[in-house]
């Protein structure tokens, strides 16, 4: 059977973690242009001139502070070209601590001199007096420009101009160049500006990771795995390569060649856990849940104050129902980590599993007089409330801890869920906080789906509307875009807007995989193949692709040998996907091969999600086949009363009903003439 969702597999160890929802709180900066003051350009040729004698950095002193606090009077007045030169003295004296790179950004957003401000963070690079993780930040949070990021002119001119500098100097500029143009998705000219940086530093690990990032995102596979191979050969951050490897793996969904690698690099470096919770975490995705368990139970031992594994554990723990291991994994957790504010989370949900609600909630009232601002805990007394049925006091605590954390996004969006039966609050709620993060691509989405869910078509459509006419590149409004038309239920407008989407160089594969579903909606299963089979030319092992198009071919009795190959192939990389295995039985049915798709659908129907209707159809059908008609007969009308739960049918599901009521009586009256038959005899 079709699969129903796609996950995108990025980035495994940020992605797959148990709390999926983060906060993510960015600066509005306003529009930045100019390149560079003479002045600045002596400063930055002393630079270079120390630099090339050798000359050590001037350690932070009475000058560099008096220069910053200058610079912070000034801001303070209103004087920001005076600010921005107090503080690019204050820095080149030494201080180039937190408070005076804030403001230097502050500054050269107010006074757009975005390019001297980049030319100074890349000397600074260079000269190791802040790191490459601090240098992304910052030329992060240069190019920021509200909920819609393209790479500013600025940047490159600035580079262009400077006409000086050490191969050092050259490789750091070219690199924050290459992380301004990953930032804005730009990933071939990124890819070109990390190029650049390797030839000028060939042993430059933050460009060389990025690169192979960049590379793997433009679907460059062979040459993102080249590339971090090469530096595992060279010895180069070795376990950052390996972490990055598998990553780029999965991101091809090749979910097999993951988990060996990931078991390979756990041999290699078994005192490392991080490579433990990748070969769970990859179990997971390939819906082997036990195997997980077992992986991170063993790391509970092994690593008794890692909390990832004991984080994963308990979420596996929710997942199956098991009462008995989140029971043990939370006191575990308790007993290594008294001090931790989860620790006091799990202490809370023991007392209310118990029946002890009093005890409860006095734990975390206690806690959170200490730690009023904790979302951690807010969550938890939320729960506590709902777990009650106190409805009324959730919304209530919610309300108080959106005051105490205006952008915490989890709350908000906890708050719009509490909202439900109210939906013009609720639409309210979510509407005040994307306001107020204009600048959160997630915090306009969530509102996008907020409007979506409520059926507010036309108001989406009004806020949606001027964004998609002036930025049709950002990705997120392209998305939200989508869901609407989507949830509108206007696919022929979709399948026009996806095919616009799509015919750039490098298009995306969430949104081939969404113009697949679309053409399936219009019935139009040439376009949908089409579009599976671009998928799987960016990602040859994409599962759902592979499940979808093979199963596509066996519903129209088409080159039935290659639709089986494509379904093998997902259930090798899912080997616990239900609708992978229903597929693979049933296009082994189609062709004849009757007791292996037995075998395969019992498996499908035993596994989470295998008792749909479309499964027990096909797996009454084989039983049928063999003789088993008085099986089929109870498995079919299994199905029948799962449909007849349904709110509302579409009309595909409709067809299978009306399908499923006819063999019943075919099968019916089959065996009413054997038994006829049988007593004539």
């Amino acid at each position: 059977m079709p699969m129903e969702s796609c996950v995108c597999r990025k980035n495994i160890m940020t992605r797959l973690t148990p709390q999926r929802i983060k906060n993510r709180q960015c600066v509005t900066p306003p529009r930045i242009h100019a390149p560079i003051v003479r002045a600045f350009l002596v400063i930055l040729a002393a630079n270079v001139i120390a630099s090339i004698a050798g000359a050590a950095p001037v350690p932070p002193g009475r000058g560099s502070k008096t220069l910053l606090r200058q610079a912070i009077a000034a801001q303070q007045s209103g004087q920001w070209l005076t600010a921005m030169a107090d503080v690019r003295k204050a820095i080149h004296a030494g201080n180039a601590g937190k408070a005076a790179i804030n403001l230097l950004i502050a500054a050269a957003r107010q006074q757009h001199q975005l390019g001297a401000a980049y030319l100074l963070v890349a000397d600074l690079a260079a000269q190791h007096r802040i790191s490459a993780a601090q240098g992304r930040n910052i030329i992060q949070a240069l190019i920021r420009q509200g909920p819609v990021q393209k790479l500013p002119e600025q940047l490159i001119s600035a580079r262009d101009n400077s006409g000086y500098g050490t191969q050092n100097q050259w490789a750091w500029r070219d690199y924050l160049l290459g992380v301004a143009a990953a930032e804005c998705t730009q990933h071939t000219q990124a890819i070109s500006w990390l190029n650049a940086a390797r030839l000028a530093k060939p042993k430059f690990w933050p460009a060389t990771e990025l690169l192979a990032q960049e590379s793997a995102a433009a679907y460059q596979f062979s040459a993102a795995q080249r590339i971090l191979k090469s530096a595992i050969k060279n010895r180069w951050h070795t376990q950052q390569a390996w972490q990055d490897i598998i990553d780029i793996y999965a991101a091809q969904d090749r979910l097999r060649k993951a988990l060996i690698v990931a078991q390979e690099a756990a041999e290699k470096y078994p005192t490392t856990p991080e490579f433990q919770v990748l070969v769970a975490r990859i179990s997971a995705l390939r819906q082997q849940p036990n195997i997980q368990q077992l992986v991170l139970t063993r790391m509970a031992h092994t690593f008794p104050h890692f909390k990832p594994a004991y984080l994963d554990l308990l979420a596996v723990a929710q997942n199956t129902g098991n009462s008995a291991l989140i029971e043990t994994t939370s006191r575990r957790y308790i007993h290594n980590f008294p001090g931790d504010v989860f620790s006091t989370v799990l202490q809370s949900r023991l007392a209310a599993q118990q029946g002890n609600a009093v005890l409860a909630s006095r734990i975390l009232t206690e806690a959170l007089k200490n730690n009023p601002a904790s979302v951690q805990l807010w969550l938890a007394r939320i729960e506590l409330a709902l777990a009650l049925k106190q409805t009324g006091n959730a919304c209530t605590l919610a309300r108080h801890a959106m005051v105490l954390n205006p952008d915490s996004l989890i709350l908000n969006q906890t708050l719009t869920e509490l909202l439900a039966k109210q939906p013009k609050q609720a639409i309210a709620v979510a509407e005040a906080f994307a306001h107020r993060h204009v600048q959160s691509p997630t915090a306009q989405q969530a509102y996008v789906q907020t409007l979506l869910q409520y059926k507010r078509f036309a108001a989406c459509k009004a806020f949606l509307y001027p964004l998609i006419s002036r930025y049709p590149w950002a990705p997120w409004i392209q998305q939200s875009w989508t869901d609407y038309l989507d949830a509108s239920g206007a696919y022929p407008a979709e399948r026009n807007f996806l095919l616009k989407v799509t015919a750039g160089p490098v298009p995306r594969v969430s949104d081939l995989l969404q113009l697949a579903t679309v053409d399936y909606q219009l019935h139009d299963l040439s376009g949908e193949q089409a579009a599976y089979k671009t998928v799987l030319r960016l990602e040859p092992e994409n599962s759902m692709a592979d499940n979808d198009l093979g199963y596509t071919l066996t519903v129209e009795n088409r080159d039935l040998p290659y639709a089986e190959k494509l379904i093998a192939l997902a259930v090798k990389n899912h080997p616990g996907d239900a609708a992978s295995r229903d597929s693979l039985g049933w296009v082994l049915y189609k062709q004849g091969h009757y007791h292996p798709a037995l075998m395969q659908l019992k498996q499908a129907v035993e596994l989470p999600g295998g008792q749909s209707p479309e499964g027990l159809e096909h797996l009454g059908a084989v039983m049928n086949k063999l003789g088993h008609s008085g099986r089929a007969i109870g498995i079919w009308k299994l199905a029948l009363k799962q449909y007849s739960e349904f709110p509302k049918l579409s009309p595909h599901q409709t067809k299978i009903k009306l399908h499923l009521q006819q063999e019943i009586n075919k099968a019916k009256l089959f065996r009413a003439m054997q038994k006829a038959g049988g007593k004539m005899m």
